[in-house]
């Protein structure tokens, strides 16, 4: 916040849209980037071209982020599932409902949110 409003012009690691800093990502995704901050906000740094594994993973995270937006706007079972389950440190739908479950029975005000299916 110093540096947008004393123009104190700083390069910090923030969670911006992408625009184009991350080439294969669409402009509005958020993306975590050293970003040059000062008066006129926080712009982000282009990080350059990626190995494919690299924007694999980001693309399989990101799809699961996504997934998990949608659970949480929809209040659907089946979509956190989902979520989960297409997440690359996750990679099964049934290791997905049973981290879910725990999730449940440890937070039970979770199950308020999930309630279609």
């Amino acid at each position: 916040m110093r540096a947008i409003a004393a123009d104190e012009r700083t390069t910090l690691v923030l969670n911006v849209r992408n625009r184009s800093a991350v080439p294969g990502l669409d402009a509005d995704a958020v993306v975590e980037v050293p970003c040059l901050v000062g008066r006129n906000g926080a712009h982000p740094v282009a990080a350059g071209a990626m190995e494919p594994d690299e924007a694999a993973l980001m693309s399989s995270v990101k799809a699961a982020e996504r997934a998990a937006i949608d659970a949480a706007t929809s209040g659907s079972r089946a979509a956190a599932v989902k979520a989960l389950g297409i997440h690359p440190l996750v990679g099964s739908v049934r290791t997905a409902e049973r981290i879910l479950e725990r999730e449940l029975e440890a937070l039970p005000e979770l199950r308020s949110v999930l309630t279609a299916d």
